[in-house]
C-alpha cells in the first residue's frame, strides 16, 4: 500500500469520526452504514442495547445526449427499526453469510419500515461528495432490490436464518427440452 493511500484513509477515518459525532450516538450504530459505503449492500448490526440495518438505494443520471451518467446512492441507517407493512411477494435467490450457496425463498415486493431514528448518507459519484443528514421522518418505505435486503436485514435482527429451496432443486432445460404452448 502506498502511503498517499494510507494517509487518505486515516483523513477518511477522521472525517467519518467528525461527522457521526454531529448525531450524538455509540460509534457501532453506524457499523452498517459504514460497512455500505465501503463494501456495498445492506448490513445488520444488534448488541443488547441498539440494533441498525443500513439498506442502500440506488439511483442512475443518464444523459442520452452525452452518453455519460452517474449513480447516486442513498444509504439508510435505521435504529432500532421495527416492520410496519409488507406488500407483495417476489421469489428470489439468495446468499447469506456461511451458507455455501443460493436457495430459493420470498420477500416483499415493498416494506415499510419505522425507526427510531433513520440517518441517510447521499453519496454522489459526480460530486465525490457523501451527505449525511438526518431524517425527518421516522418512517421508510422500501420497493424492489431494497425492500429485499431490508426483509432480509430486519431477520438478521431477529436471528432467523434464511431457509429456502437449495439450487440442485432447479433443472437445466434447453430451448428444445422446454415445454411448448399449450
Amino acid at each position: 500500500m502506498k502511503v498517499s493511500d494510507l494517509r487518505s484513509m486515516l483523513v477518511m477515518s477522521a472525517r467519518e469520526e467528525a461527522i457521526f459525532r454531529n448525531f450524538d450516538l455509540p460509534r457501532d450504530a453506524f457499523y452498517p452504514m459504514l460497512l455500505s459505503l465501503k463494501i456495498g449492500g445492506a448490513w445488520s448490526y444488534s448488541s443488547e442495547h441498539l440494533k441498525s440495518i443500513s439498506v442502500m438505494k440506488v439511483y442512475t443520471s443518464y444523459d442520452e445526449f452525452t452518453k455519460t451518467g452517474n449513480t447516486i446512492e442513498e444509504i439508510y441507517l435505521l435504529l432500532d427499526p421495527e416492520t410496519v407493512k409488507t406488500a407483495g411477494i417476489v421469489n428470489r435467490l439468495e446468499k447469506c453469510g456461511n451458507r455455501e450457496e443460493r436457495v430459493l425463498l420470498t420477500r416483499p415486493y415493498s416494506i415499510t419500515l419505522r425507526a427510531e431514528r433513520i440517518i441517510v448518507a447521499r453519496i454522489s459519484t459526480e460530486k465525490r461528495e457523501i451527505l449525511v443528514s438526518e431524517a425527518a421522518e421516522k418512517v421508510v418505505m422500501f420497493t424492489g432490490p431494497s425492500a429485499f435486503y431490508a426483509a432480509h436485514e430486519m431477520e438478521h435482527l431477529e436471528h432467523i436464518e434464511i431457509d429456502g429451496l437449495p439450487m440442485w432443486a432447479f433443472k437445466y432445460v434447453t430451448p428444445d427440452t422446454e415445454p411448448g404452448p399449450e
